[in-house]
């Protein structure tokens, strides 16, 4: 992966970090970003954003593509 791709998704998380830190009503949405989990295999996954509120648990997979 090169510097530009890791810097455009720390970019794009970024965004996503602080429009729902402005958009979200803190005592409603409650923001985890960056989980890591544990595979059976060993190994690990990563998660950008969980939103876990009384609507719902929602999982966020942030890309910053282009093109």
């Amino acid at each position: 992966m090169s510097l530009m791709s890791s810097f455009k998704g720390v970019l794009g998380e970024t965004v996503i970090n602080i429009a729902m830190w402005l958009k979200l009503e803190k005592d409603v949405y409650h923001r985890l970003n960056n989980i890591t989990l544990p595979l059976a295999d060993g190994g690990s996954t990563q998660i950008d954003h969980v939103i876990v509120s009384i609507y719902g648990i929602f999982v966020i997979e942030t890309k910053n593509y282009k093109g």
